[in-house]
């Protein structure tokens, strides 16, 4: 990944989508101006007021209306929600996946160790922004909002390019049986996912296993990118669920106009 500042605001970029002049992406970072914390969740801060500034000012840094930014209310799950400019916000609730074809609509997920993918369709000019946490990732979220692109936009794996965002990393995220378990029963025999540590529990690669869900909808591993920055081990530049952050870093992705 690159780093990259617009309007004194620090943003980091995967290289494969910042080569598409197509579309816009950033991934925001922890620190604001003057060293205020930027978070972009409502539910992060009891004055939402803040949050609402910060939205404003990300607008502004990539030069948008902020009617133009679509973030959902995200619970883990795997609806995945096609946004257009007659999108209501209602319409975002209960949601953990954005897709759009449409030019100047910037659409994102928010994140603090989950992980966020970003899509992009270069032959039907459509982008996604999926919110995996381990649940998310359990219900296979990125290979559904694949297949959603697909029946919505005709996207194929072999026009796809996709970054796989900062979030909890495979060397220090542990995790219990419950998520063991489950892991298990959905992506099956996949022992690289998880290396045991002590008993009942383990390290999961949520970078892996969502890679798996691409490259088994058809993106070529070519196309895949993985930050391979991880939100505990650098909790000074990303929010940290698992650190005790309330605050949400967000990665958002358009179609330029």
């Amino acid at each position: 990944m690159k780093q990259v500042i617009y309007n004194e605001l620090t943003f980091s970029q995967f290289e494969n989508l910042g080569r598409e002049s197509k579309i816009q992406h950033v991934i925001t970072q922890r620190a604001g101006n003057n060293g205020s914390e930027f978070s972009l969740s409502l539910s992060s801060l009891p004055d939402k007021s803040i949050i609402e500034t910060n939205r404003t000012m990300l607008c502004a840094a990539l030069k948008i209306d902020s009617r133009k930014l679509f973030l959902p209310s995200q619970i883990h799950g795997t609806r995945a929600v096609e946004v257009t400019s007659a999108t209501s916000r209602e319409d975002l609730l209960e949601t953990d996946a954005l897709m759009t074809s449409e030019p100047g609509i910037c659409i994102g997920v928010m994140s603090a160790d989950c992980v966020p993918v970003l899509i992009f369709d270069k032959r039907n000019r459509a982008v996604a922004a999926i919110h995996a946490g381990w649940r998310g990732t359990v219900k296979r979220i990125v290979g559904k909002t694949l297949q959603r692109m697909s029946e919505v936009f005709g996207t194929r794996g072999e026009d796809v390019i996709a970054g796989i965002g900062p979030s909890a990393g495979p060397q220090v995220y542990e995790v219990g049986a419950e998520v063991i378990e489950n892991f298990s029963r959905s992506l099956g025999d996949h022992g690289d996912l998880l290396t045991p540590t002590r008993p009942g529990h383990a390290l999961l690669d949520l970078w892996a296993a969502n890679r798996l869900q691409l490259l088994e909808f058809g993106v070529d591993e070519t196309a895949i990118e993985t930050s391979g920055i991880c939100t505990i081990t650098n909790n000074d530049k990303f929010f940290s669920a698992r650190k005790g952050d309330k605050g949400r870093f967000a990665a958002v992705i358009m179609i330029r106009s």
